[in-house]
């Protein structure tokens, strides 16, 4: 096949999917399936800085009100949630419509342990950066075992 009829087989292809797709969105499919989509999806750095001995996660959340956004830190998971609303949407006809509005959640699973407590969320320029101090290693500890017929514990 020539390079001309690739392009637009390839090009047949991925209009199939996108027809595919908006029908299954169209007819609620997509939830029936499983296939539930986000509006909104922040996109996110998570990175170790070496100089503060912190997990550092910064995320893209332009136009969204700080105050709306739900931070949770359990173990090694953050959960970051909330929610854009595009204000003023019914008095608008879109020719074009790119940017993701609605819910959004993120479980970011990080590589070790933070302390929550000393966690710090700084809300800059449309980004939000999360400070979260690496959690200090425990030693392992002896768990005593006691002897139900003895009824003495043993070290």
């Amino acid at each position: 096949m020539d390079p001309k009829g690739k392009e637009r087989l390839e090009g047949l292809r991925r209009f199939q999917g996108e027809v595919d797709r908006m029908f299954l969105e169209l007819m609620g499919a997509d939830r029936m399936l499983g296939q539930v989509r986000s509006a909104f999806r922040p996109n996110v750095d998570v990175y170790f800085s070496k100089s503060q001995g912190t997990m550092m996660v910064k995320l893209d959340l332009a136009g969204i009100d700080p105050d709306t956004v739900h931070l949770e830190a359990e173990e090694r998971i953050l959960r970051i949630s909330g929610h854009r609303i595009d204000q003023g949407h019914r008095e608008k006809v879109y020719q074009q419509m790119e940017i993701a509005y609605g819910p959004f959640e993120r479980r970011i699973l990080l590589p070790v342990d933070v302390d929550p407590t000393g966690a710090e969320a700084r809300y800059e320029q449309g980004f939000l950066e999360i400070r979260l101090p690496v959690a200090e290693k425990r030693a392992a500890q002896r768990i005593p075992i006691t002897a139900k017929d003895k009824g003495t514990e043993r070290p």
